[in-house]
C-alpha cells in the first residue's frame, strides 16, 4: 500500500507541474476504478478498499499541490535572481563633481 501511495503523490506532482486541476477528476476516477476492481478479484471488503480509495485519492491530490508549489518556487526563484543582479550597480570610475 505504501507504494501505491508514494506512486499516487508522484503521479500527483507530474499532473500538478503539467496540467490544472481539473486533470484530478479523470485521474481520480482512474484510480477508483482500478481499486475497486482489483478488491473485486481478490475478495476484499468493502470498507478496506475504501480506505485505500480515500488513500491514494488524497495522495494524488497532495502531489497535486507539490507539484503545483514546486512551480512557483522555480518561478520564484529565478525572479529573485533577477531582482538581486538588478539591484548591483557598479559604481563609476569618475569622481563625483559636488557643488
Amino acid at each position: 500500500m505504501e507504494i501505491l501511495i508514494t506512486g499516487g503523490a508522484f503521479l500527483g506532482a507530474i499532473l500538478g507541474r503539467s496540467f490544472k486541476v481539473l486533470i484530478l477528476v479523470p485521474a481520480s476516477i482512474l484510480v477508483i476504478a482500478l481499486l475497486l476492481m482489483k478488491a473485486g478479484f481478490a475478495g476484499y471488503p468493502l470498507l478496506n478498499s475504501l480506505v485505500k480509495i480515500a488513500l491514494l485519492t488524497g495522495s494524488l491530490e497532495l502531489g497535486f499541490v507539490t507539484g503545483l508549489i514546486s512551480t512557483d518556487i522555480s518561478a520564484a526563484v529565478q525572479g529573485f535572481r533577477g531582482f538581486w543582479t538588478r539591484q548591483r550597480r557598479t559604481t563609476s570610475s569618475r569622481p563625483a563633481h559636488l557643488r
